[in-house]
């Protein structure tokens, strides 16, 4: 992994709060492979293979084995789309986790929600 792989910043564009930010999931296995920021993955941890298991998008790295994952509050962040890792269709996950309350915007240009 890079640098940027391993920074939270290469995904989060803006956070509301610094608290907030994020989520602790906790896994009943660990997970398979090292997973870098910005991973969009499954309700178990692993990269998502389709759109419809798209469960969370990573902002700390995650190393093989690991039992937890820290993963962005659709609420409290706003997400670089061009940041996330995965093998499907950009335009595909952008949209499923706008379904979900993920806002993206890009660091030149951050639109904030005023309701």
């Amino acid at each position: 992994m890079s640098f940027n792989d391993l920074i939270r910043a290469k995904v989060v564009c803006y956070a509301a709060d610094g608290i907030l930010q994020d989520s602790l999931i906790k896994l009943d296995a660990g997970i398979s492979t090292d997973l870098p920021v910005g991973a969009v993955v499954d309700e178990g941890g692993e990269s998502a293979a389709s759109t419809g298991a798209i469960a969370y998008v990573l902002v700390e790295p995650a190393k093989a084995g690991d039992k937890y994952l820290i993963v962005a509050n659709p609420v409290m962040v706003v997400l670089n789309a061009e940041a996330l890792e995965t093998s499907l269709d950009h335009a595909s996950v952008v949209a499923t986790l706008s379904a979900k309350g993920y806002v993206f915007a890009d660091y030149g240009t951050v639109a904030l929600r005023t309701t």
